[in-house]
């Protein structure tokens, strides 16, 4: 089959899809201040906001395949890009609370369609298992690399005194960014390539361990933004440390996480991936568990770090993996994956919110490592009853 797409364009966009959505999720303890100053909320009720662009974000994906198929690839981004630049807009000129409710709902919608879609490209354009892989661990590096870029960034200019704002000043400037893309590129169609596998993928059941990673997927979706939300904020109770030196800890694990992504996409392909997964998630519950219950900040700030590059392949991965326990890995499974695991980020902001509300700040940053630990149970499950070395025995994909 011919392919008529700009590739390169196309991974631009999947990199920019995540980054986009890196720059709403890994932000929101950085910014958590300020809009609780702005609008004399407290932290709890500004958690519970962002639960509507949680929302907005899980319905997109979750009927990210019916978008495509009725729409394709282009119009659905060229939409979200120009919303994401007529919301940010709207909010610089009505700044108010239920204005601000409103765009971070659209705004997450359209995070969600960037991400469904981005997530489509690689593994539409990357057909090879062991490619994909590392694609999707690389891609998943522009999440990482929004964290680390915007909390810097972000704190700075609140420390010169910006308002809230600046935030979704940059969220417009990437809307433009992505517009620009989507309006040049060629897209490939979004009909399965290989046709003659269609009938056996879909009748080839998903089986235990598929049901089990998207499990993990939704634990660590969970714990990961409940970590960058609450962290910050709990670091100025126990220490009394400044706005700015707290956000030194989270731009170090986005740092981290950042060259562990960087890293990684080379490391799976030389190690076995449930080696790898088993490795980063050990690693990385005994990190958090340091972070949010240690009392030496030197040691918090090294775990932070670990924790960063440890934790930076277990997205992809677990995504690599989940597609990997059947014969034919298909774009259903993937968004099915994908689905499952959104509903953590649904949910991290609510959950985590009546946990603070009722056990304060410790109580908070301590769902994450309860929803950690689970994690490290739920793939320990998986690998147990894993089909996926048995049906890619001999193949060129390290399971």
């Amino acid at each position: 089959m011919s392919e008529h797409y700009s590739r390169g364009s196309l991974n631009a966009i999947s990199y920019l899809s995540y980054y986009f959505v890196g720059a709403l999720v890994s932000t929101l303890g950085i910014v958590l201040g300020p809009l609780c100053a702005a609008f004399n909320k407290d932290p709890s009720f500004i958690g519970q906001v962002f639960t509507l662009m949680n929302i907005g974000m899980f319905v997109p994906i979750m009927l990210g395949g019916i978008l495509m198929k009725k729409w394709g690839l282009q119009r659905p981004l060229v939409i979200a890009a120009a919303l994401t630049i007529l919301i940010s807009a709207l909010l610089f000129a009505t700044p108010t609370l239920t204005m601000f409710s409103v765009a971070v709902a659209i705004i997450g919608a359209c995070g969600g369609i960037f991400m469904t879609i981005g997530s489509y490209l690689v593994v539409r354009i990357n057909p090879d298992e062991k490619r994909r892989s590392s694609a999707l661990i690389f891609t998943d590096f522009f999440f990482s690399l929004a964290g680390a870029t915007l909390s810097f960034l972000l704190a700075w200019m609140f420390k010169m005194g910006a308002s809230w704002m600046a935030m979704y000043a940059i969220m417009g400037g990437l809307g433009v960014i992505m517009l620009i893309l989507t309006l040049r590129s060629r897209y490939p169609s979004t009909e399965a390539p290989e046709a003659a596998h269609q009938e056996t993928t879909s009748k080839e059941p998903w089986g235990r361990p598929v049901w089990l990673l998207c499990g993990a997927l939704f634990l660590f979706l969970l714990a990961e933004p409940i970590f960058t939300m609450w962290t910050p904020g709990y670091l100025q109770w126990r220490f009394q440390v400044l706005p700015e030196q707290a956000a030194l800890y989270t731009t170090v694990y986005w740092v981290a996480k950042a060259i562990g992504l960087f890293l990684n996409q080379f490391t799976v392909k030389w190690m076995k991936l449930r080696t790898f997964l088993l490795i980063c998630t050990a690693v990385g519950l005994v990190s958090i568990m340091l972070i949010t219950n240690s009392a030496n900040t030197t040691l918090i700030l090294i775990a932070c770090g670990t924790f960063g590059f440890f934790n930076s392949g277990l997205f992809s991965g677990l995504m690599s993996y989940g597609s990997l326990q059947v014969s034919h890995s298909s774009p259903t499974l993937i968004s099915a994956l994908l689905t499952c695991g959104t509903v953590g980020t649904l949910l991290f902001a609510t959950v985590s919110s009546l946990v603070n509300s009722h056990f304060g700040l410790h109580g908070a940053v301590n769902a994450s490592t309860i929803s950690y630990a689970l994690l490290m149970v739920t793939l320990l499950m998986a690998v147990a009853c894993s089909k996926a070395e048995r049906l890619h025995q001999g193949e060129a994909v390290a399971v």
